[in-house]
């Protein structure tokens, strides 16, 4: 049987098993709940405010301004519902066409509610324009929502400037920066943003744990009520996720990001042999500033979905976009928006983790030149 290939880190990654040792007493002999008062729920509580100091410093936040969530969806949604509420008079609000599903699900909604929402566009690179953000603002705009990094394309945003827009105007700004946490180095307070949303699956830590950033003094309306969190989001939190998440987190900062350097050079290198053995090649996205794990590539005339099935048989494991996406039968919205000829050049998504290694490259390429020139084979075949 052929050793397992996942190259598919931007929908989960594989919990780091230092996490999973770090969680255990917390399923085991530490379970008490954190908001019992005698001192086998103190402590566990002392542990979650360490996992909030961690956090706070990965983003360079604060303690206090950090919300444990079940997930970034969860942060997201939360993000703007108090945007709405700190501002009722307003109905406008500005994000672009690109951003995850949870968004975008929130916004449709919104549109059904009486509000109107501007999906700012972007280019064939999926890059959007600064000047179509701020002409789009109007005395109606309670709140700009843009991610840190797509999920799909890789591509990093100028969030900073957005910030600085935002801020100029009075406006309340909300980023998703899920996929780009622990891949690029994040400063809340640098990049001007009210709310900022992560989640722990992306960085070898479990599912089922988020964070919401909420800037301090930021006043705030939880979607969950409850006393935990400070009465900011109810439920009794999840200790042994959190637990990891802080674990995953501590590793980051340990390495320093350096793990990226490699992950540049191995994405780097893949698409390099798969130019030079494969004719008629498109990556998608800005090749200038992407997260050093993503590439977003479509070989002509090849249909993404019997590329996978014919890798899946190597046991090779890679997505054709967001895995939040995966059971709808429709071309991936990030690129409808890209405007990319999705006919002829039906693209594959490959995103690295630490795990990942050079043979893992080869052994990929190998079969992926193979795969594609059987299909064109079968194609040109079929059209005789």
């Amino acid at each position: 049987m052929n050793q397992d290939i996942y190259f598919d880190n931007n929908a989960t990654t594989k919990v780091d098993e230092k996490v999973l040792e770090a969680m255990m007493p917390y399923l085991k002999e530490d379970y008490g709940n954190p908001s019992s008062t005698y001192f086998f729920g103190k402590k566990v509580k002392e542990e979650i405010i360490n996992t909030k100091k961690n956090i706070a410093k990965l983003l360079n936040a604060k303690a206090n301004e950090i919300i444990f969530t079940s997930c970034a969806s969860e942060s997201n949604v939360t993000a703007i519902m108090n945007a709405i509420k700190l501002n009722p008079n307003k109905k406008h609000i500005i994000t672009t066409s690109i951003e995850h599903v949870s968004i975008l699900e929130t916004m449709k909604y919104l549109e059904k509610n009486g509000y109107n929402i501007t999906y700012l566009s972007v280019d064939k690179f999926g890059k959007i324009d600064l000047e179509e953000l701020e002409h789009s603002i109007t005395n109606d705009t309670c709140l700009i929502a843009v991610m840190l990094a797509n999920n799909e394309l890789g591509n990093i945003y100028p969030i900073k400037e957005i910030g600085e827009i935002a801020k100029r105007h009075n406006i309340l700004f909300h980023c998703d920066a899920v996929q780009a946490v622990g891949k690029i180095k994040i400063d809340v307070a640098d990049m001007n943003v009210d709310t900022l949303s992560l989640s722990g699956h992306k960085i070898h830590a479990p599912k089922g744990i988020g964070v919401l950033y909420v800037k301090e003094n930021l006043p705030f309306t939880p979607l969950i009520f409850g006393h935990q969190e400070y009465n900011r989001r109810g439920g009794t939190e999840n200790v042994p996720y959190i637990i990891g998440l802080s674990k995953a987190v501590e590793m980051i900062l340990d390495d320093n990001y350096k793990i990226n350097d490699r992950l540049f050079e191995l994405r780097n290198y893949m698409e390099s042999q798969i130019k030079e053995n494969i004719e008629d090649v498109i990556i998608y996205g800005d090749l200038n500033n992407r997260l050093p794990n993503t590439s977003n590539i479509a070989f002509n005339g090849v249909k993404a979905d019997e590329l996978l099935l014919i890798l899946e048989s190597f046991n090779i494991f890679i997505s054709t976009g967001s895995a939040c996406n995966s059971e709808l039968a429709e071309p991936s919205h990030v690129l409808v928006a890209c405007k990319a000829d999705l006919e002829n050049y039906s693209p594959i998504r490959i995103s690295l983790s630490k795990y990942n290694t050079k043979e893992e490259i080869d052994i990929f390429v190998k079969r992926l030149i193979n795969a594609v020139n059987m299909l064109r084979r079968k194609k040109f075949e079929k059209s005789k």
